[in-house]
């Protein structure tokens, strides 16, 4: 095995001979350097596993070979060695980026160990983080084995995606293809569990939080208490992408973050109507037929009269606000621009309505994009990619100025999550079916009963439906719905793309944040 190749740089460096001997006896290369112009030559010339470096030299002094060579290399984890701890040398030192220091006087054992800590480190964090995945799967097995609960199944997806994000930060593929492997096989159960107990859910007062209940839970309660209220729906949002950017929010807000269940479908004309009406969509076509449009495939038409569908809602639970709610739709870069304009005033609001589209444009133009196919290839990328347009985003300049308004509270939920589609299924209709790929509904659907929830009368699941005939199907897992005649032309297009609609984690199981500032 090649020997790890140490840089020490001491201008003392002979009296430190047993040392070096000491660490040669366990298979290290040590180069001597005795002063820092000569070490940043040899760092140019060659390559170094790791750097010891004395603080105190004469010429050329620690700091200042430390800003040298960081400026040649910015990777190698550096050791400095020191006689003083004053504190404002350590963070100096620190904000150059040092991988650890020790103070003189110095023994062997210390320098070894120090080698180790830094050069094992990510070995030693790959174990501790398989033996604590071994404990989190075998917890899961038995969840799985006890017939989880509505909230037991929530508590899995929170871990679940707890562990997304630790396994963000690491490159054992070994470990994320079991990880991926665990997520596939609990959708299956999460999709026969939905398929047993959809029905009773919304059939019945006994049932976990659904769409239908987010306002009169979260908002009515913050109004009554008089505070200004921001609603904020981030369409399409998973809770690993909230995940993703909450540390970001928790330097303003402290925030609590539930789980609620999204109704099918889980597609905005249902589940964000059900939201804003806290009713279902058969429901919402029988008490306000003016405010349902019954065609789905364009999304954003079937939305148009949520700000009605609110007040609504909250007048018939004894809330008249004076001034009336204020509502506004962000597609665009110029609307999220005058949001950030206008928000200092919105002080004198009773609820401000804020509903942000970006995340749900970003899913539905991957599968037309090749940059954005290229730049989402998994989740892991849409994460990020979250992040990213989190943190240059208006919504985050918005939030910190929220947080400075103390009698205010942000709701922050989303109507649905998206799933990224690996596999194609068979889906029969006639020619007035929709075209959506997780959901369809039309007359005489039929599709493979293993992949798809088929419900041959839509009224006992309280979705509207034109005839006796229609139909609704819903898509399990990660399947997608193609027709036969294009198979193989629509699996080139839509396979590997993030879709919604249908029943899975993602898309079901979503979060709604309690957001309040912080006294700073």
């Amino acid at each position: 095995m090649e020997k790890i190749k140490i840089l020490w740089i001491d201008d003392e460096i002979e009296s430190l001979k047993p040392h070096i001997m000491f660490l040669e006896e366990h298979n290290y290369k040590i180069t001597k350097s005795t002063n820092g112009m000569d070490a940043i030559g040899l760092v140019e010339a060659k390559n170094f596993d790791i750097i010891i470096l004395d603080e105190m030299m004469p010429g050329l002094d620690g700091l200042a070979t430390l800003s040298q060579i960081r400026y040649i290399n910015s990777t190698v984890p550096i050791i400095m060695v020191t006689k003083s701890e004053e504190e404002n040398l350590m963070d100096k030192a620190i904000s150059k980026d040092i991988a650890d220091y020790i103070i003189k006087p110095i023994n062997p054992n210390q320098i070894l160990m120090s080698i180790k800590k830094i050069l094992q480190a990510d070995e030693i964090k790959l174990n501790r983080m398989g033996e604590e995945y071994s404990k989190f799967s075998a917890w899961l097995n038995r969840t799985l084995f006890s017939n989880p609960t509505s909230k037991e199944w929530q508590d899995i997806y929170r871990k679940i995606c707890e562990w997304d994000i630790i396994l963000d930060g690491i490159t054992d593929n070994n470990l994320i293809q079991t990880h991926e492997f665990e997520k596939r096989n609990v959708n299956t159960e999460f999709c026969n569990y939905v398929s047993d107990n959809y029905y009773n859910w919304i059939n019945s007062d006994e049932h976990p939080t659904i769409s239908t209940d987010i306002v009169k839970k979260y908002v009515s309660p913050e109004l009554r208490n008089n505070k200004l209220v921001y609603f904020i729906v981030l369409d399409c949002l998973r809770f690993d992408q909230l995940l993703a950017f909450k540390p970001y929010l928790e330097k303003y807000f402290n925030i609590n973050t539930d789980l609620y269940y999204s109704i099918l479908p889980t597609a905005t004309p249902y589940s964000r109507n059900a939201i804003f009406s806290g009713l279902m969509p058969i429901e919402i076509k029988k008490k306000y037929p003016q405010y349902w449009i019954d065609s789905i495939e364009d999304e954003n038409s079937c939305n148009r009269n949520e700000h009605q569908l609110i007040d609504l809602q909250l007048r018939e639970s004894g809330i008249t606000l004076y001034p009336d709610s204020k509502y506004i739709k962000i597609f665009k870069i110029e609307e999220g621009d005058f949001v950030l304009r206008k928000v200092d005033s919105y002080r004198k609001e009773r609820l401000v309505i804020l509903v942000y589209n970006f995340l749900d444009l970003l899913a539905h133009h991957r599968s037309k994009s090749e940059i954005l196919q290229e730049m989402m290839p998994n989740e892991k990328a849409l994460r990020s990619l979250t992040k990213t347009w989190f943190l240059h985003s208006t919504f985050y300049q918005v939030m910190q100025k929220i947080s400075k308004q103390h009698n205010a509270v942000v709701i922050l939920t989303t109507d649905h999550g998206s799933i990224k589609v690996n596999r194609a299924t068979k889906a029969i209709g006639d020619k007035e079916t929709t075209t959506t790929l997780r959901y369809k509904t039309g007359r005489n659907l039929s599709s493979n009963s293993r992949h798809s929830l088929y419900l041959k009368n839509p009224g006992d699941f309280k979705l509207p439906y034109r005839n006796i005939v229609q139909n609704y199907i819903f898509a399990k897992e990660d399947y997608y719905f193609i027709y036969p005649n294009s198979f193989h032309e629509y699996q080139r297009q839509y396979n590997g793309t993030f879709q919604h609609g249908g029943i899975s984690m993602e898309e079901m199981i979503l979060p709604v944040s309690i957001m309040k500032p912080k006294r700073r």
